[in-house]
């Protein structure tokens, strides 16, 4: 079965859950099967009252995992990219896509859990949306995307946690995307 993860991200993902059906939460491995991660991001840092560490956050923000043995990347968010408002509702500028340094998440690495929400009901709303001859949407930058691929990456809502080693989650970012 495949659950609705973003397809950028299958191939990181391991001990995936579906625990509601709009929900869907993963495990992130590099592919060496490493599963402890340094988070580096470009955005803004945002404090919020009850929550032990603040939210990377923005329109343009972007969110890396970095495996600190192989120094491989894995691109876990881009604003720019990613969810339903950047493939449907917000464009953005070369110069807003390209010009975004990474600094480093002030927490030591970690283990990763990435959970995404998809209460866009895509096929029922199908009649919504301009759909080729070949099955594929065109997005709001002007690319098409195939509808299968649209329904995975797509997602109006993530949340993203660190995991302590007795298992509890810690959020570092949020956002509602839709």
């Amino acid at each position: 079965m495949i659950y609705p993860i973003p397809t950028y991200l299958q191939r990181f993902s391991k001990n995936i859950q579906q625990p509601e059906v709009v929900d869907s939460q993963l495990q992130l491995r590099s592919s060496t099967n490493n599963k402890k991660f340094e988070i580096w991001y470009y955005g803004d840092l945002l404090s919020l009252d009850g929550e032990v560490l603040p939210f990377i956050s923005g329109s343009t923000a972007k969110i890396v995992a970095r495996d600190p043995l192989t120094a491989e990347e894995i691109l876990l968010f881009d604003g720019t990219l990613h969810g339903y408002n950047a493939l449907f509702c917000d464009e953005y500028t070369e110069e807003e896509r390209i010009n975004r340094p990474l600094q480093k998440y002030d927490m030591p690495a970690t283990e990763v859990v990435l959970s995404f929400f998809y209460n866009i009901d895509y096929d029922e709303e199908v009649d919504d949306y301009e759909i080729d001859e070949q099955g594929n949407v065109q997005l709001i930058n002007g690319e098409s995307i195939d509808w299968e691929t649209i329904k995975r990456n797509g997602y109006d809502a993530f949340a993203f946690y660190f995991k302590k080693e007795d298992g509890t989650l810690l959020a570092f970012a949020q956002e509602e995307l839709a």
